[in-house]
């Protein structure tokens, strides 16, 4: 049975609450405010000469890797870590608290503030420029959350974590400081062990100089992108929480050694480029009016409700594109009775839950 632990939703009121659970309020000032308002909070560790900024939630939907720091520096901080004498941290929990308040990838003003570097049209985005620009990080991490449909390489894997080195120009161009970045990345998948059912992958370096990890490498400073995959078996997002964490705690031990600069990037250029053809459901022989049907695939979309996220499943339209499925349903193994495809989406799915009686239907995290 699988097992949804409603944590994904993460607005700004539940963000305090877990501040002050886990003893980092000290820790914790107010950066700004955000369109609708709200503050926007900034949390300052240690006091070493290398200096890191990271920032999670500039899509409010993804919350995973912003669990994952309240995680983290709990621990460092409870444990006093030395860490911390060699490295100072910026870190923004939510730089977009109303669209995580609404689960929303974009600000109150529909805008992507990840499109927003050059523009600074939004107060969230100024205000991540302007720490930028006093703050001066020797190292930026770029925190986000990857759709499910994706792959490490051109397999059935999903990627449960996937890194970036961001380009700087629209040539790809590696230079010193992008370098770093790759090493870095390199260096930290090394450490990590990806499990049989899971894998790592390698986001998509096209340059986009809105996007503020591009524009920070533009500006020579070494940017990391991470994005949060998923694990099958966890809509909840709790297992990639563990190794977001686990990444994080790798790149600043190697940081603060300052053994990060290996110039052979070769690992980095060997982690498997993200695929987007994965899905949620792959459901093969499937019995139709019209005879036999090879397979579909559904796919589940987040919609929040009062205070919970539902997952929707709806029916991939025909593709030329070769998918896979993370679950693999045998229709056959279920029942004999055909099955009205010509039908609308809901019906369909209807018609599947009542033969599949399938756990994945469920329609919300509980």
């Amino acid at each position: 049975m699988y097992t949804f632990k409603n944590k994904r939703y993460l607005p700004p009121a539940a963000l305090d609450n877990l501040i002050v659970q886990n003893n980092l309020y000290d820790y914790t000032s107010t950066l700004g405010y955000s369109v609708e308002n709200r503050p926007i909070l900034v949390s300052s560790f240690g006091s070493g000469k290398r200096k890191v900024l990271l920032w999670s939630q500039m899509h409010g939907n993804e919350s995973t890797t912003t669990r994952a720091l309240i995680k983290l520096f709990s621990e460092l901080t409870l444990k006093k870590s030395s860490l911390l004498d060699n490295l100072s941290i910026k870190v923004i929990y939510q730089l977009n608290p109303d669209g995580s308040n609404s689960y929303s990838r974009l600000n109150a003003n529909d805008i992507d503030l990840n499109r927003d570097a050059i523009r600074r049209s939004q107060p969230e985005s100024k205000l991540l420029i302007s720490l930028f620009n006093v703050f001066k990080p020797h190292f930026c991490i770029n925190l986000h959350d990857q759709r499910s449909i994706y792959a490490a390489g051109n397999t059935n894997l999903p990627a449960l974590i996937s890194f970036l080195a961001p380009s700087f120009d629209k040539s790809k161009s590696i230079n010193e400081v992008r370098m770093n970045a790759m090493a870095m990345i390199g260096n930290i998948y090394k450490k990590i062990k990806p499990e049989k059912n899971w894998s790592i992958g390698r986001y998509n370096d096209d340059f986009n100089i809105n996007c503020f990890g591009d524009f920070f490498m533009s500006q020579n400073t070494p940017t990391i992108l991470i994005e949060a995959g998923h694990d099958p078996n966890d809509f909840g997002r709790n297992l990639v929480v563990d190794e977001i964490y686990k990444s994080l705690l790798i790149f600043f031990t190697l940081f603060a050694k300052g053994n990060q600069t290996n110039s052979n990037i070769n690992t980095y250029l060997s982690i498997p480029k993200n695929h987007d053809h994965l899905r949620d459901i792959e459901i093969t022989k499937i019995r139709c009016l019209e005879g036999f049907r090879n397979k579909i695939f559904i796919q589940f979309y987040e919609i929040l409700k009062g205070n919970e996220i539902y997952f929707f499943p709806k029916i991939e339209k025909k593709t030329p594109k070769t998918l896979y499925g993370s679950r693999i349903i045998d229709f056959s193994k279920y029942t004999n009775k055909p099955i009205d495809l010509n039908q609308n989406n809901q019906k369909i799915i209807e018609k599947l839950k009542l033969f599949l009686n399938f756990e994945l239907f469920l329609r919300r995290i509980s």
